[in-house]
């Protein structure tokens, strides 16, 4: 299942990539690269831990009021939440947002992969939600990504962070 899910995310990120620079002159389809900090939030340990991400995101436009929007998510020095050195995380995902005027607020899914110590694990599908403000070329956003993995309770383990980004 989860190859299943990494298939048809990269699948839709590569789409969106090729469409995007057509469809962008009808302003169908908008790109931006985007740049922040994650931190976590758990009982017990709660924003003690500041990580960088990055990411790239496609906004498909489903009319005048939606979009969905393929994400690709890099967290640097995943690692370091446990104590431990090193380790990155992927996060491959889709949205769909609605976007009344500047603002946008979304619901969508992300699929956690990490890499640490020359080995790679997937978890389980993760709900995201984002909420943000466009300005010009810039946008900003807040998201908060919550694990599902297995012995955990929902809303356990929990990831929150703000970006900026530029949309071409």
């Amino acid at each position: 299942m989860k190859r299943v899910l990494i298939g048809v995310l990269t699948a839709g990120l590569a789409l969106a990539a090729v469409a995007a620079p057509a469809r962008c002159q009808d302003k169908k389809v908008s790109f931006s690269l985007n740049a922040g900090v994650q931190t976590n939030v758990w009982n017990g340990s709660s924003f003690d831990q500041a990580v960088f991400t990055l990411d790239g995101r496609v906004g498909i436009a489903l009319g005048k009021a939606f979009e969905v929007s393929p994400e690709f998510m890099y967290v640097f020095n995943y690692g370091s939440y446990f104590e431990e050195s090193g380790g990155s995380l992927l996060y491959p995902g889709i949205m769909l947002n609605y976007k009344p005027g500047k603002f946008f607020v979304g619901l969508g899914i992300v699929l956690p992969w990490a890499f640490f110590e020359g080995e790679n694990e997937t978890g389980n599908i993760a709900p995201k939600i984002n909420v943000g403000y466009k300005f010009g070329k810039l946008q900003v956003t807040a998201y908060m990504i919550t694990w599902t993995e297995e012995g955990l309770d929902f809303l356990d383990v929990n990831w929150v962070g703000l970006t900026l980004g530029y949309r071409f």
